[in-house]
């Protein structure tokens, strides 16, 4: 009995790690897809669409309990930020930068989750905590930032970098707010409200761009990709994610995000065949050693 809490902890930090290794290739997936289409909306509706029917029938069979309205409208805002604005950002700034180049944004998620959730009470800022999410930080530099700022290589946009960076923002809020609402209710349920919200949110700029019309513009391989963009990389692995911060600070929780981009530049050079850094090694290593440190010092 005494083991419990300890096996359960790693069971969460684990889940963590599966999360951020399948929202890894989720990037192989989208860029995949983008190649051919110029609908990141209707790509997003599609995704997360999905990935609510197919939580559905687990809701039903929990049957939790109804939340207070004040709970369902905070699921709801946090959902128009994570599912929702963070998607519109992304793909928009995708447009004027490099994917390598917002993958090295994308790592300062850590950081940023990190100082919202001190501002707003909800964790602790400690210098061990910064040095771990700086030097996760530093792996996906060192992965990715070849690639990303070598001479020659185009999207060097002030917008599109500032549209970028509002998307962590958007993310880090949701993980720094979620952590506590999770503690208390059904991560299944919060999750369905919060992908809804986001979905709904992203519909109007769907329609825009001709959906549901634009499906038909899509390949087999196309199809394949969105059934694991829906499935294992939407239901199963923000699941996964939002059940290890269920038990988890946000700080300890954000630092396994940076692995996402360093996982997604090893999925590309195996599956797409991309150029991978002659520092991928060393960045990976820095990258996943930040979760270690982390853990390392609360255990």
């Amino acid at each position: 009995m005494s083991n419990q809490p300890s096996t359960s902890l790693y069971l969460r930090h684990l889940a963590l790690l599966v999360s951020v290794v399948m929202l890894g290739l989720s990037f192989v997936g989208v860029r995949s897809i983008m190649m051919a289409s110029e609908s990141p909306a209707t790509l997003g509706f599609i995704r997360y669409g999905f990935a609510v029917l197919l939580l559905l029938p687990f809701l039903w069979r929990l049957k939790p309990a109804k939340l207070p309205p004040r709970i369902i409208l905070i699921v709801i805002l946090l959902g128009f930020l994570q599912f929702g604005l963070f998607h519109i950002f992304v793909n928009t700034a995708l447009q004027d930068i490099t994917a390598s180049r917002g993958a090295v944004i994308f790592a300062l998620i850590p950081i940023m989750t990190m100082l919202i959730a001190t501002v707003a009470g909800r964790d602790t800022l400690t210098i061990l905590k910064v040095f771990a999410a700086l030097l996760s930080f530093v792996g996906v530099s060192l992965a990715i930032g070849e690639k990303a700022f070598e001479e020659g290589v185009s999207g060097g946009s002030w917008l599109g970098e500032t549209l970028f960076f509002l998307a962590i923002c958007c993310g880090a809020t949701y993980n720094a707010f979620s952590a506590r609402l999770l503690r208390h209710h059904s991560v299944v349920q919060l999750t369905v409200i919060g992908m809804t919200a986001g979905s709904l949110l992203v519909l109007p700029f769907a329609l825009f761009e001709g959906f549901p019309d634009g499906l038909f513009a899509y390949s087999t391989d196309d199809w394949l990709w969105l059934l694991y963009l829906a499935g294992p990389a939407a239901a199963f692995s923000l699941f996964l994610f939002n059940w290890g911060l269920e038990k988890l600070s946000p700080s300890q929780a954000a630092i396994y995000v940076p692995i996402a981009p360093v996982m997604a530049a090893a999925f590309g050079y195996v599956i797409l065949g991309e150029h991978l850094s002659s520092l991928f090694l060393i960045g990976l290593a820095c990258a996943i050693a930040g979760p270690i440190l982390m853990y390392w010092r609360k255990a």
